[in-house]
């Protein structure tokens, strides 16, 4: 991606220096990466639609903020009610959607700067317009249409990734050490209900692993190992069972 590209759409020549193709896309490798563009913008702009059902059979539908929003609340976390930037340094997550933020306002404003759109009120109605053009840049800059498709879908993935990362420590499935419980009953607002959940979990506040059941608590650091040492003895529990099943079949 170091090679400079020219691309004319709208009547306007635009200049990337981030070029991802050296040759001009067929028309299916066009008309498919429209389609993909368009997708992940939607992916991006529009609300989503979450369906929660209840323990008596009744579901509900509630709407889910665009992924954009999401995003840029992430941004100052604990400063959606009072409106002010919290103090100190922000937490890692923070500093992703931030950077993933100023990354798609570069890029749409850099490439829709002289086509005359009429002023954005928020970052999803800019993306929004971007992605308006992809149907007559698919014919007029296919190139810069491909390149879109592909830096688009990773918005999306960088998107939900930072609002639902892979946990740093696995708990999910993971019984506890002391009372052996990996499943407990816990009240749910959402659900209105008691619903099944893992006994082990983060305290964040506390910078903690702990046991829902039986209250028992552990240094993540202390977690980490003790996690190590199970996945040992997980290991050697299998290979004990295993070796005692090819004995008794070669009986």
């Amino acid at each position: 991606m170091t090679a400079a590209r020219q691309f004319i759409a709208d009547e306007v020549v635009h200049t990337d220096t981030d070029s991802v193709h050296t040759v001009v896309p067929s028309r299916d490798e066009a008309a498919t990466a429209r389609l993909s563009w368009e997708v992940a913008v939607d992916q991006l702009v529009r609300p989503g639609l979450h369906v929660v059902r209840r323990a008596n059979g009744t579901t509900e539908t509630a709407e889910v903020l665009t992924l954009l929003r999401q995003v840029e609340e992430a941004v100052l976390p604990g400063s959606a009610v009072s409106g002010r930037p919290s103090q100190g340094s922000r937490p890692p997550a923070s500093l992703g959607a931030l950077s993933l933020l100023a990354s798609i306002r570069r890029e749409v404003r850099q490439c829709c700067r002289t086509h005359g759109h009429t002023a954005w009120a928020t970052l999803a109605e800019q993306v929004q317009a971007w992605g308006e053009h992809a149907g007559y840049w698919q014919h007029a800059a296919p190139d810069y249409v491909v390149w879109a498709a592909q830096e688009s879908t990773r918005w999306v993935a960088q998107a939900r990734q930072i609002l639902d990362p892979e946990p740093r420590l696995p708990l999910r499935g993971r019984a506890c050490p002391v009372c052996r419980v990996d499943v407990v009953q816990a009240w749910s607002d959402d659900e209105g209900d008691f619903v099944r959940r893992p006994a082990l979990r983060i305290d964040a506040e506390q910078v903690e692993a702990v046991c829902a059941a039986c209250g028992q608590r552990w240094g993540l650091d202390v977690w980490a190992q003790l996690n190590t040492m199970l996945d040992q003895q997980l290991a050697h529990e299998t290979l004990a069972v295993t070796g005692i099943t090819h004995g008794d079949s070669s009986a």
